[in-house]
């Protein structure tokens, strides 16, 4: 059964159906800004990849048809390759929603974008990030929500929420924001000279309409969605799903972690700044390597020290983001 929901954002209607198209995905939105439209379908695999990194795929499609345009080769009726647009949008969506994902997680999450209609007015990127937020919200996945995103625009010294392709023509920047209610996790930007303060100030006046969407979302998620599968569930399976003896012990990577907190703050900082990309891709295959040593000297086997060496990159991330806010401090 369709439903849908509105919301007034900008001047413009915002609507979400939920419950017409893509009903064997995991959850599917279609989202219609003005006369702009983007199907937004999520799926989660059932089995977990043997990779060392979440595989998040993200893919934004445009087709001709949304334009109302139709090939008129006798032959060839198969849309082109995507065009720089499409892939630099699908990419911005990618880095708004990846980190709200648990690192953990090793099933592979497909969100896929469709652009069904444009209206010439209305840019089809920001019912996309939309659609894909409320998507994942609605779903089973397991994602930290909410989030929602907005472009600001600024003409003759006055804020424009989502302005048009005309709009922006006027407009000295063009800033388009991502994030939760209280936290921003992707600006994309362009702009005229446009002073620091003023930027900060869009940032700002962007962050209170980005509050106003995600509370529209929330209503919609507990109001139709699905219960949450927990990430343990995931990683647990793959655990079971190993050789025996493959998965370390929790004594074991309490120990690796001891090792790792212990010596890297002189693998990264101490000695000087690692200036290159080289030195500081050198310095952490150092201290993978000692760390195997040390692992070895437990007599911890191959396939448990490939496993507990990962641990290094998470909190080699940790470290050179604390040493940054607490003590001023760069690689």
């Amino acid at each position: 059964m369709e439903k849908q929901y509105e919301l007034e954002l900008g001047g413009k209607k915002l609507t979400l159906s939920v419950g017409k198209l893509a009903l064997q995905a995991s959850s599917a939105v279609v989202c219609q800004y003005g006369d702009t439209v983007v199907l937004a379908a999520v799926t989660l695999g059932s089995e977990p990849r043997d990779v060392p990194f979440f595989p998040l795929t993200v893919d934004y499609e445009e087709r001709l048809y949304a334009a109302g345009k139709i090939k008129s080769s006798r032959f060839i009726k198969r849309e082109g390759r995507a065009t720089d647009e499409a892939v630099l949008t699908g990419r911005m969506v990618d880095r708004s929603i990846r980190p709200l994902f648990d690192d953990s997680m090793r099933n592979e999450v497909q969100v896929i974008l469709t652009v069904l209609a444009v209206d010439q007015e209305n840019d089809p990127d920001v019912p996309a990030m939309i659609g894909a937020a409320a998507a994942l919200m609605l779903s089973h996945i397991p994602w930290h929500a909410p989030l929602a995103g907005i472009r600001i625009g600024r003409i003759n010294n006055e804020w424009v929420i989502n302005p048009s392709y005309e709009a922006r023509l006027k407009s000295d920047l063009d800033l388009f924001v991502a994030g939760t209610q209280d936290k921003i996790l992707m600006i994309e930007a362009g702009g005229n000279q446009v002073p620091e303060d003023i930027c900060y100030g869009a940032i700002e006046f962007a962050t209170k309409h980005l509050g106003k969407v995600c509370t529209f979302l929330e209503g919609i998620a507990k109001e139709i969605g699905k219960e949450k599968i927990s990430v343990a569930s995931l990683v647990k399976k793959k655990s079971e799903d190993e050789d025996e003896g493959g998965a370390p012990t929790p004594e074991q990577i309490e120990s690796a972690k001891s090792w790792i907190n212990e010596h890297i703050g002189e693998y990264l900082t101490a000695g000087g700044e690692r200036v290159t990309k080289a030195s500081r891709k050198a310095a952490i295959g150092r201290l993978k390597s000692d760390l195997e040593v040390a692992l070895k000297e437990q007599q911890v086997g191959k396939d448990k020290r490939k496993k507990l060496l990962e641990l290094v990159d998470e909190r080699a991330e940790g470290e050179v983001t604390r040493a940054i806010l607490e003590e001023k401090k760069r690689v």
